[in-house]
């Protein structure tokens, strides 16, 4: 398939200011045809040996591919809202560009992130960490999020006092990515429900949603890397189905484990991340 060199141009601005323009060049570069050439080299079927190296590379350079517009137009979408300020439905559209870049950026994350966990490279810290602290983030995100759409979002913290060794920027992202997919998945002015408890010697996230669902043919595979791209391209949601598996991994790499259940489609579902507490005792020296 060969791609036609184009241009396109976008003047923006007041009526009385200088006029600023916004030129895109979008042409077939030389360096981008690699990943062409790696797929067509690609070592015959049964030689399994070199597919997840060969995967990695594709995959990490779609990523940098992904990331390498991302500055100029953040830059771009800055200058239209400057020279806009006065134009309102300018700056809707402007608002619009900067999901879609928001969006983008998240794909190149994942696809990298989808990387990392073929190389088992995901990079973890040890700090004991209080789980509020690590909650905070992800909590409210959500709250924000389920507040443009409608839903109605109720949360349980039943020990605030606990405390988890491990990683605080990968906890957060595990919590962020289950509360992603239970706005992304759950429709308007449906809910979702977030228990934070300890159970026995572990701690526990459970986030349930009154949303799609999971089919039963899915629900073996759903922490797969991928494995959610049917269910995604059904709802016209994005993404590409890496988050539950990074979920996976780091839950794992903290000796704790991550589940899920559903009755089905339209059904809801509900994900339940468990990890080991950490327990302080007060008496000098004596910790378990």
């Amino acid at each position: 398939m060969s791609v036609r060199s184009t241009s396109f141009r976008w003047s923006v601005g007041t009526h009385d200011a200088c006029r600023a323009e916004v030129t895109d060049e979008i042409i077939e570069h030389p360096l981008r045809r690699p990943a062409v050439v790696l797929l067509n080299a690609a070592r015959p079927v049964g030689d399994h040996v070199g597919a997840p190296k060969l995967k990695n590379q594709v995959l990490a350079m779609v990523a940098h591919e992904l990331r390498g517009p991302l500055t100029p137009l953040q830059l771009a979408t800055q200058l239209i809202r400057r020279a806009s300020a006065d134009r309102p439905e300018v700056l809707r559209s402007v608002d619009m560009i900067d999901r879609q870049i928001a969006q983008i950026a998240r794909l190149a994350e994942d696809l990298m992130d989808a990387t990392r966990i073929g190389r088992d490279a995901l990079r973890m810290s040890q700090d004991r960490v209080d789980v509020v602290s690590f909650l905070a983030a992800p909590l409210a995100a959500a709250g924000l999020a389920t507040a443009k759409r409608g839903q109605t979002f109720m949360v349980q913290i039943a020990d605030r006092t606990l405390r988890v060794e491990g990683d605080p920027v990968r906890l957060a992202q595990a919590v962020n990515n289950l509360l992603h997919n239970a706005v992304k998945y759950t429709p308007e002015s449906g809910s979702i429900e977030v228990n934070v408890l300890s159970d026995g010697k572990d701690f526990v996230v459970s986030v349930k949603d009154n949303g799609l669902g999971i089919s039963a043919a899915l629900l073996p595979h759903i922490f797969d890397l991928f494995a959610q791209s049917s269910r995604t391209i059904a709802a016209s949601a994005g993404g590409l189905g890496v988050g539950l598996a990074v979920v996976k991994a780091i839950a794992e790499s903290h000796g704790g484990s991550i589940s899920a259940t559903s009755a089905g489609a339209g059904a809801g579902s509900e994900f339940t991340l468990r990890l080991p507490i950490v327990i302080e005792r007060r008496v000098a020296g004596e910790r378990a």
